[in-house]
């Protein structure tokens, strides 16, 4: 069951990073096809090209629940929280790449999540976008060179793990 969840990941991931229009070797990279990155500056950017295709992803997801009331009462106090992590998140990504001349994928005009249920069927929808965003962070934040991104990259990691473990804890699964 766990390789069969890491390889919808490394699915979702590559997925992801091929429609942004990131650059094969990361897309390489986040589907376990390579070994390690070039540390520099086109590696900043095409993991800010990946990283904002994710964001944008998240955030869609989190809206059409929203939206159609699939968030259990209870809890879309923590959906509207995350949905808002994943919009900060994007933004300040955006930025360090507007800072260093670079422009970064918009998103999609409409992403296919099949469809959705609600309570516990959209927690679980919402719980592989937020393991994959931390898998993502966490193998790509070791090849990132300039250290104002080390850290924005840093803090995005703590909000998505943050974010997993809700979810997790919600769901009853285990969370460490």
């Amino acid at each position: 069951m766990a390789e069969v969840m890491a390889a919808g990941r490394r699915r979702l991931l590559g997925g992801l990073a091929a429609a942004a229009g990131v650059s094969p070797a990361l897309t390489a990279f986040l589907g376990g096809r390579a070994e390690a990155l070039t540390r520099g500056g086109e590696t900043d950017v095409a993991i800010l090209q990946a990283a904002v295709a994710l964001e944008n992803q998240a955030i869609a997801l989190y809206e059409q629940g929203l939206r159609r009331g699939l968030f259990p009462p209870a809890l879309r106090a923590y959906a509207v929280e995350f949905r808002g992590d994943h919009l900060g998140h994007r933004d300040t990504q955006v930025a360090i790449a507007r800072e260093r001349g670079q422009g970064l994928p918009e998103p999609l005009p409409r992403y296919e999540f099949g469809r959705l249920r609600p309570g516990d069927e959209m927690i679980r929808r919402v719980l592989v976008i937020e393991d994959a965003a931390q898998r993502a962070y966490t193998a790509l934040i070791s090849q990132i060179a300039a250290r104002d991104y080390l850290l924005a990259a840093a803090f995005v990691l703590v909000d998505e793990v943050r974010h997993l473990t809700v979810w997790r804890r919600v769901l009853g699964l285990r969370i460490y």
